[in-house]
């Protein structure tokens, strides 16, 4: 409950709860349903979620071989940018894809990238990140309120985004998840430490600094 600290845990359930209303587990939970209401069969909406998945298993290898060579908060920039333009892409694809005539094909390319830029940005950065930043005597204990914070906010949007589908239309709801990107970046970018290269002493003594 120090100032230091407990700011350190508010950022962490932030950074945990907002992670989730991005998208991520929507589109890994309810993708068949989300590529159905594209007008695709459900065979091909299969097809294309394991696509979505063999993306976001291979990303997430990748991400643990750069992160420590980019830094965790360059990796967020870069990561979260790319979701905000493919979520927004999406949310455009569901509003004028079929007056347009545009292929699914060009809906399972934003998918992809989607998939691609949250592997390797928030979904291998935010656990990481949580073990760096909280000082050692209290790392147990912080990490449980950010972890359980998450594991609330995957609840919360495993059970919202079928109400969000029908009452928000599929291209309104990933334009709100093109929206929770906003306040997330700016957190990681006024708030949050970069924790590369730097010592567990030196990231106790910004907290502390930052009462």
């Amino acid at each position: 409950m120090k100032p230091g600290i407990f700011k350190a845990v508010i950022i962490g359930v932030c950074i945990a709860i907002l992670g989730q209303f991005m998208g991520v587990n929507a589109v890994l939970y309810y993708g068949p349903s989300i590529f159905e209401n594209a007008g695709l069969s459900g065979g091909d909406s299969l097809f294309y979620q394991v696509l979505v998945g063999l993306v976001n298993t291979l990303t997430t290898v990748l991400a643990l071989v750069i992160i420590d060579k980019v830094g965790r908060k360059k990796l967020v920039y870069y990561g979260v940018s790319g979701m905000v333009v493919s979520l927004i892409l999406i949310g455009l694809y569901f509003l004028f894809g079929d007056s347009l005539g545009v292929s699914s094909l060009f809906l399972l390319v934003f998918f992809l990238f989607y998939v691609f830029c949250c592997a390797v940005s928030i979904c291998a950065v935010v656990f990481v990140l949580l073990s760096e930043m909280y000082p050692t005597r209290v790392r147990g204990l912080a990490m449980s309120i950010a972890g359980l914070a998450l594991w609330v906010g995957t609840y919360l949007i495993g059970q919202l985004t079928p109400w969000m589908l029908e009452n928000l239309t599929p291209a309104g709801t990933f334009f709100l998840f093109a929206a929770m990107c906003i306040p997330y970046i700016v957190i990681m970018w006024r708030a949050v430490p970069e924790t590369t290269g730097r010592s567990l002493e030196e990231i106790e003594r910004y907290w502390q600094q930052s009462k």
